[in-house]
């Protein structure tokens, strides 16, 4: 899963007050009180009802915002938005196993892909971005394991929530910008290959899960 990635973008530049790209007053206002809270899977999944409350009265106070605004809205709320409105049915009949899980799956995937992709810090920029590209999506797809491992039977939902994610965030990059990034960042917003390597998991989870006598075929019994 992304790991509130466009979300954390607004976090770091809401403050700098010379940026030109910065949010403007309205919609700083309206993001800050979900900017303030924990940015991990088990605040959002143990606190789901006070989340999407708070996504609610931002997303009504962004309509006093300018269009632009607005938009900037849509597209930092993204990972909120696809768990809250757009799979918040399919997410409720497994909230109980996911909330339970989440907490081990922050300390198992924080881990795991920080110590795969470490930024030294004498590191150019294209090699810091490269990196931060590379860890989130190894987050995404350890994220997706590890809630899918100890949730088999949301599984599809944690699929579906996922391609749907990589998909909203893809059609908020102009194509122009898109040819701009590396390729690392490229693949987090390309449908199919992000679906590729989710599917890969998802089958490597089955089999997984495949009792052993479902593996063998039936073999026909020679006699002499």
């Amino acid at each position: 899963m992304f790991v509130f990635a466009l979300f954390s973008l607004f976090v770091l530049s809401v403050s700098a007050e010379k940026d030109p790209n910065a949010p403007s007053e309205c919609l700083s206002k309206c993001l800050t009180p979900l900017a303030k809270l924990q940015r991990s899977f088990s605040f959002v999944f143990n606190n789901f009802e006070k989340v999407c409350d708070l996504l609610e009265d931002g997303a009504f106070c962004a309509r006093k915002c300018n269009q632009e605004d607005q938009t900037k809205f849509y597209q930092y709320t993204t990972f909120y938005r696809i768990h809250c409105i757009d799979y918040e049915e399919d997410i409720q009949e497994h909230l109980t196993c996911i909330a339970n899980s989440a907490a081990d799956a922050d300390l198992v995937c924080k881990d795991k892909c920080k110590q795969a992709h470490k930024v030294e810090k004498t590191a150019d920029k294209k090699t810091k971005m490269k990196k931060e590209c590379l860890t989130l999506e190894c987050s995404t797809l350890c994220y997706f394991d590890e809630l899918a491992e100890s949730c088999p039977e949301a599984r599809n939902v944690l699929l579906k929530i996922n391609i749907g994610q990589v998909h909203s965030m893809a059609s908020g990059v102009h194509p122009i910008t898109m040819e701009k990034m590396l390729p690392e960042c490229r693949n987090l917003h390309n449908t199919e290959y992000m679906r590729a390597k989710l599917m890969a998991s998802s089958s490597s989870l089955l089999m997984d899960h495949t009792p052993l006598e479902m593996e063998t075929e039936e073999r026909p019994v020679i006699t002499a």
